[in-house]
């Protein structure tokens, strides 16, 4: 169990009183809370604890580096080790809204949604805000993360509920307007407008403190604007609250992630790994569209 001074300790205790009552013990770690040009990176001393671990749960809440550390990544490859990401979350999220989904019926969408999206050559997402952007995605790994992860090299989250995938590195093209909420930045107070070349964000517009923050991140933080994730929310009980870590799994709700694409099998490394809330967007994947204005629809009818 990974941890910082910030985590909600009440979840970490009730984490750990359940993995004695299972019969499993637990190592407790905290790392210190860092400047943004390290958000990803755990201590050597954790890298280290981990080798030895069957499981890692990451309950930092300055930031999300038990997720999204190279080193975890590498773990997983090997089939070494398995995570739960609880990241970046408070004691609301463990109880509350996504927290109370029916996880096996939401395990089950995602593999059908996983099964859509693998076959798929290039991806869309468009928006009444403006967003307009598209992605080829061939040969990516598809990722499903809706609460299991009961095998070694397995990853998902809680509260969870969404699939993803990186788009091939340099090709995605368009614009994103983001109208929920960031990683980091938070809730905007108006529409944020990104222009996107060749993979990277080129320009960051609005009339608003968020846009200027997130200005300031691309523009000084190695690799913040690359395009690394798409991802579609499958939760029909997470909240729009204006919390991204709720939003991003909201059904119907798509989150473009900036920065670090290594969990996603990329080679652009960064300290920072920014997801953006669309909401109600429309997604398709090759002509077929499987989200009609934040409405999820996995068949043909």
């Amino acid at each position: 169990m990974v941890c910082d001074p910030q985590t909600e300790w009440r979840m970490a205790h009730a984490l750990a009183d359940v993995v004695e009552r299972v019969g499993a013990e637990y190592t407790m770690l905290t790392i210190p809370v860092r400047d943004i040009r390290r958000f990803n990176d755990l201590t050597p001393v954790v890298e280290r604890a981990l080798v030895a671990a069957d499981c890692l749960i990451g309950l930092t809440r300055a930031s999300g580096a038990p997720t999204y550390s190279a080193v975890v990544k590498d773990l997983y490859n090997q089939k070494s080790l398995r995570g739960m990401s609880m990241v970046m979350r408070s004691l609301d999220h463990f109880t509350g809204g996504g927290a109370l989904a029916d996880y096996d019926a939401l395990y089950a969408e995602g593999q059908q949604l996983a099964a859509m999206w693998e076959p798929a050559k290039r991806i869309r997402v468009t928006s009444a805000a403006g967003t307009d952007i598209s992605a080829p995605i061939a040969g990516e790994q598809v990722i499903v993360e809706c609460g299991f992860a009961t095998q070694p090299g397995q990853e998902a989250a809680f509260p969870d509920g969404e699939v993803s995938q990186m788009p091939q590195e340099g090709m995605t093209e368009g614009v994103i307007v983001v109208d929920g909420p960031l990683a980091i930045v938070g809730q905007p107070d108006s529409p944020i407008t990104l222009q996107v070349e060749g993979g990277r964000v080129i320009s960051v517009a609005g009339d608003c403190a968020q846009a200027d923050q997130l200005q300031d991140i691309v523009e000084g933080i190695e690799n913040a604007p690359n395009i690394a994730e798409f991802g579609i929310g499958l939760n029909p009980e997470c909240r729009r609250n204006n919390d991204f870590e709720e939003e991003k799994k909201g059904r119907g709700n798509v989150h473009i992630a900036l920065g670090d694409n290594i969990f996603y099998g990329g080679r652009m490394r960064s300290p920072v790994h920014i997801d953006m809330v669309i909401r109600d967007p429309s997604v398709w994947l090759d002509e077929q569209l499987i989200d009609d204005q934040g409405q999820i629809q996995l068949t043909d009818e």
